[in-house]
């Protein structure tokens, strides 16, 4: 059976199992497929986490050829606490380092203000962008999962085209961002 991981910056990773295989051995393929250590990975099947290391993939309800799976790299723990969850460190970072204030008050205002005046709400506003980041993720992969459950549907190979399109237009961007910095403020000479 042909397993497809899809990670959260779009790279892909297929594997072939057999459907008897436990959760852990499958995990020890991807981390030489996809260089992301088996303490760090999460795997994700329409929706569900799966968290059962010794279950086959059969007992965890991934028993279809060519299934998708969603493989995320887990938030490192330091001295008990999630790094990603600690809003408390992430405001007095930003507190502490000027450019990154005046940065954040350019994009989000709300959240500037939050740092400054009311961690709670820092923490609060953390939670809902993570919650919708989350959300924006799961979509897209049930509609990648959608538009490739049908091979021979035109309509879903046009939207697959438009978003490799997409994607390129993407990448080009951060390239150009990245290496042609230049062509996108103005430059005054001496």
């Amino acid at each position: 059976m042909e397993l497809t991981f899809v990670t959260d910056l779009g790279q892909t990773f297929v594997i072939e199992i057999d459907p008897s295989m436990e959760l852990e051995n499958v995990m020890a393929l991807l981390e030489a497929e996809s260089g992301i250590s088996v303490a760090e990975q999460s795997i994700s099947y329409n929706g569900r986490d799966l968290g059962a290391p010794k279950a086959t993939m059969r007992e965890l309800g991934v028993n279809e050829n060519n299934a998708m799976l969603l493989l995320r790299r887990k938030v490192p723990n330091v001295a008990g606490r999630a790094v990603a969850q600690d809003s408390e460190m992430m405001r007095l970072q930003i507190l502490g380092d000027p450019d990154l204030m005046r940065q954040l008050r350019e994009t989000q205002p709300e959240l500037a203000h939050a740092a400054q005046s009311n961690p709670a709400q820092f923490a609060e506003l953390l939670r809902q962008t993570r919650d919708r980041q989350h959300d924006v993720d799961l979509q897209r992969q049930r509609e990648i999962e959608r538009l490739n459950a049908d091979p021979f549907d035109v309509e879903a190979q046009r939207r697959i085209e438009e978003a490799i399109r997409q994607q390129a237009v993407l990448e080009n961007m951060e390239h150009a961002l990245e290496y042609s910095p230049e062509s996108f403020g103005r430059v005054t000479m001496l």
